[in-house]
């Protein structure tokens, strides 16, 4: 019963580090080595067989290079970032064929790691290639790390690349920062006084000239104040942090009111102090 057993029960080839893998998985198991440095993948190193088996079946970009030439190998999520210039064609060729355009670029991070000097690691950095017909400017989040091989020289014997193109996040990072300073230059110019509070604390982001000369700065440290008391006293209250928010505004009509008329700010302020004992909220005198 054990030997039929035995002999029912699948056996592990030598190319099954290859299995799966969607696209690139057929095309490494369907492609002709011979002409490549790597040879035959039934000869490949098992550090290099865990290493593919592992790109092969993950979700996230990756890409490997390995030996003396550095033959590119790279997974399906990969593909998708690098266009029809590169793909499929760049599967087993030498590093400097594939990525001549921008060999100064990673070239030296790629020796960086052959040489047994340490892993890479880089945040949205700059890489233009070609793709779809047209250079273009291309930001990526990436490391390049040692993948280890007894038989290489200094025991190094590829690279692992593990990336995320970053490109519509700084594009979309750089437009909001745009939008904020047309924003400021706004409400700099402004003729009417203007003022933007954000967050649940309802800080100041920006206060015009004319905001500032109509409320003065005072308002602007007693509604500091009162955020930090949201902040530190309020332990989640939502009441607590509606009376509070009510009572900065009522805070900063109290400054406007009694800068244009003594007794309506004098009357104004002495409701606040009523709500904020209502509330438990200390006084603030303005």
């Amino acid at each position: 019963m054990r030997s039929t057993d035995s002999a029912l029960a699948p056996t592990r080839g030598a190319l099954d580090f290859l299995r799966d893998g969607g696209e690139m998985g057929a095309l490494m198991r369907a492609r002709d080595w011979s002409a490549s440095s790597l040879g035959a993948p039934a000869g490949w190193p098992q550090s290099l067989r865990t290493a593919v088996r592992l790109m092969l079946n993950t979700g996230h970009p990756m890409y490997i290079w390995w030996g003396p030439d550095l033959a590119c190998l790279y997974n399906d999520a990969y593909c998708r970032s690098i266009g029809p210039e590169r793909h499929p064609r760049s599967l087993g060729r030498p590093a400097r064929e594939v990525w001549a355009e921008i060999w100064p670029v990673i070239g030296p991070q790629i020796e960086q790691v052959m040489s047994g000097r340490g892993a890479t690691w880089h945040v949205d950095q700059l890489v233009p290639i070609t793709r779809h017909g047209r250079v273009e400017d291309v930001y990526w989040t990436y490391s390049y790390s040692p993948i280890d091989d007894d038989g290489a020289p200094g025991g190094i014997g590829g690279v692992l690349v593990v990336c995320s193109e970053t490109t519509q996040q700084v594009l979309a990072a750089r437009q909001l920062g745009a939008e904020r300073d047309r924003l400021a230059r706004l409400f700099e110019q402004a003729p009417i006084f203007m003022a933007l509070l954000q967050g649940p604390e309802h800080r100041f982001e920006i206060a015009n000239p004319a905001y500032l000369q109509l409320v003065g700065p005072a308002v602007l440290t007693a509604i500091a104040a009162i955020s930090v008391m949201v902040a530190t006293d309020a332990a989640g209250d939502t009441h607590f942090q509606i009376g509070i928010e009510w009572l900065a505004v009522g805070a900063c009509l109290a400054v406007v009111v009694w800068r244009r008329n003594l007794f309506l700010g004098l009357a104004a302020a002495v409701l606040i102090a009523v709500i904020a004992r209502a509330i438990g909220v200390p006084s603030v005198i303005l």
